[in-house]
């Protein structure tokens, strides 16, 4: 818990770094510090996450024949269906965290769901900024390998997730680039460094 003095340092801290972004989207290969970048901008401007990793790891776990298909695709490094993806961005936005901040991490992977999740922000008057982390394919088997999480990070697994990212991702990329709400990040830098880039921009 945090002591009186503790949390007049955090709201005077919230009122002198504050955003316009309601929605903080954080896109990029496997391994380039998403989940990093996404836990340091909640401790500092404060929301919520909306992860679809997380989401994809918890259904995997259920004992139901949608957990064990998505299991499967998870495994074996595919993308999950723009349906079920769609369905759970769109839920978090109008239903659940409507009034929120919400850093998204791993969402709007293809091309559709990326058109859903500007028309969406568009139509509800909700600023957004999407931050593409980018690194090579190289940096990815090297990250992906020293830290091995899980059957994900495995060789075959990882050259998989490439191909979807270079066959539908990069291709989300460039339509928030084309809108104008996508910004370039050096995710070689170290997790600071990336951070200085990441909140020097929300700040401006």
């Amino acid at each position: 818990m945090l002591h009186i003095d503790e949390k007049v340092a955090t709201l005077h801290r919230l009122m002198q770094d504050s955003t316009k972004y309601k929605s903080i989207v954080l896109m990029g290969k496997i391994a380039s510090g998403k989940g990093t970048q996404a836990r340091l901008i909640l401790e500092h401007y404060g929301g919520v996450l909306y992860s679809n990793g997380d989401k994809v790891r918890e259904t995997a776990k259920l004992p139901t024949p949608f957990g064990l298909r998505m299991k499967n695709m998870y495994e074996g490094g595919y993308l999950m269906p723009e349906w079920v993806a769609s369905y759970w961005m769109t839920h978090a936005l109008v239903s659940q965290h409507e009034d929120e901040r919400v850093v998204f991490e791993g969402v709007a992977k293809k091309p559709n769901e990326a058109e859903l999740f500007h028309e969406i922000h568009e139509w509800v008057d909700r600023p957004y900024v999407v931050f593409n982390l980018e690194i090579s394919d190289d940096i990815v088997r090297e990250r992906s390998s020293g830290r091995a999480r899980d059957v994900v990070d495995s060789g075959k697994v990882v050259e998989k997730r490439l191909d979807e990212y270079h066959t539908y991702t990069a291709k989300s990329i460039e339509f928030f680039r084309e809108r104008g709400t996508l910004i370039d990040i050096d995710g070689t830098k170290t997790p600071e460094e990336v951070r200085e880039q990441i909140f020097t921009y929300l700040n401006s």
